[in-house]
């Protein structure tokens, strides 16, 4: 989205909350916690969220953080298909 558009704010907050109620639901699972899956998508998870509470929604996430981000969802799709 770009940073001027009026949803932005919105955007966020929903992304945040999504991510908060995926953390709370998976945290609680004990056998979860030590898998490559988990640990990378709560990793770039807490990225996303980290860079939006420490700057603002409509701050853009820069370039060497969204690509490790994004090789943190791709790592943990990959355990997933693994299943690990």
């Amino acid at each position: 989205m770009d940073k001027k558009d009026a949803n932005v704010a919105a955007a966020v907050a929903d992304l945040r909350e999504a991510s908060n109620s995926w953390v709370a639901k998976y945290r609680r699972e004990k056998a979860l916690l030590g898998r490559a899956s988990f640990r990378d998508m709560y990793s770039a998870l807490s990225a996303v969220s980290g860079h939006y509470i420490s700057f603002s929604p409509t701050s853009p996430i820069p370039a060497k953080r969204k690509t490790r981000i994004l090789e943190e969802v791709d790592a943990a799709e990959k355990a997933l298909i693994r299943g690990r």
